[in-house]
């Protein structure tokens, strides 16, 4: 009896051990997880499709600066990132809006520059533009009919101005030094501040002016007015998967329709749905996955 059981249990055993063989088996694709609700919803999405339509098998990696998320790209840490045809023009490239040829879209110079310079580039646009902007409390703006950033110049000596550690990075033309200089700007004081933490010191009143990004849901949660950037410092930043230019070839063993699994989102997300997905996360509590999870689900995208 005891020969049987042990041989039972052997082969219970072994079929538990087969199974999770089977499912270290599948081929892992790296992804990185966001450092702000926008991108880690859609990274959820592109790990959602991805298990759910190929054979492959999500593994995640911390999120990343930008610079080091690209580098992580090139250097095959990672597979797959959101990224932003102003901050790859910008901040990766180093080139500024006034080097995309007049009558090129940047997203599509973007694109091909990138793959030429850096072995990097970004599938098709999702659809939504999340661009850099300046925000300040609405009753300043509507006390001193302040609607544009050329508009609030004159009170930058009374005012402390706050943003994510990036924005103060040295590395990139959209950045805070460049934009003090473009727009003639002297601030009260200047603090790097937690991008999570940023929304919290404007209501708290620690910082007057902050930098936000334009589908941010808790623009409206904390009743912010976003100004109008009148000296066009800022370049579009319409969002799209960012990879290295060999990432389907390197996959077309094991998955030969991913690209076509990542373009489902593709012209797929406009700026209010975004908006809706941010605020969900960010004022509602929603997790992540399931605000990626419906969105797919109510677009027949997953079941």
């Amino acid at each position: 009896m005891k020969k049987i059981t042990a041989t039972l249990a052997a082969l219970m055993l072994g079929a538990i051990l087969l199974t999770g063989c089977t499912q270290d088996d599948r081929v892992p694709i790296t992804l990185l997880h966001g450092p702000f609700s926008e991108i880690e919803i859609i990274m959820q999405m592109a790990a959602l499709l991805i298990e759910e339509h190929t054979d492959l098998r999500v593994e995640w990696q911390d999120s990343m600066m930008t610079v080091l998320a690209a580098n992580a790209l090139n250097d095959h840490h990672a597979d797959l990132y959101v990224g932003y045809d102003g901050t790859l023009l910008t901040t990766i490239l180093g080139y500024d809006p006034t080097d995309v040829p007049p009558g090129e879209l940047l997203f599509d110079w973007v694109q091909r520059r990138g793959s030429e310079v850096r072995g990097l580039t970004l599938l098709a646009p999702f659809g939504f533009e999340n661009t850099y902007a300046l925000a300040i409390h609405r009753e300043f703006a509507e006390q001193h009919n302040i609607r544009t950033i050329s508009d609030l110049v004159p009170f930058g000596p009374e005012l402390v101005f706050g943003a994510e550690h990036e924005f103060f990075d040295v590395q990139g033309t959209m950045r805070f030094n460049p934009f003090n200089e473009h727009y003639g700007f002297e601030w009260r004081g200047s603090n790097p501040i937690d991008i999570a933490l940023k929304y919290a010191a404007m209501a708290g009143g620690s910082i007057d002016v902050t930098m936000v990004y334009s589908t941010d849901g808790l623009n409206v949660s904390f009743d912010l007015f976003v100004l109008e950037d009148d000296l066009a410092f800022f370049p579009e930043y319409n969002a799209g998967f960012q990879f290295r230019d060999t990432l389907f070839e390197e996959f077309a063993p094991y998955a030969p329709n991913l690209r076509d699994v990542l373009d489902m989102l593709s012209h797929q997300i406009d700026n209010y749905a975004m908006i809706y997905m941010n605020y969900a996360v960010d004022e509602l509590g929603e997790n992540h996955i399931d605000v990626a999870r419906r969105f797919l689900q109510e677009n027949g995208m997953i079941q």
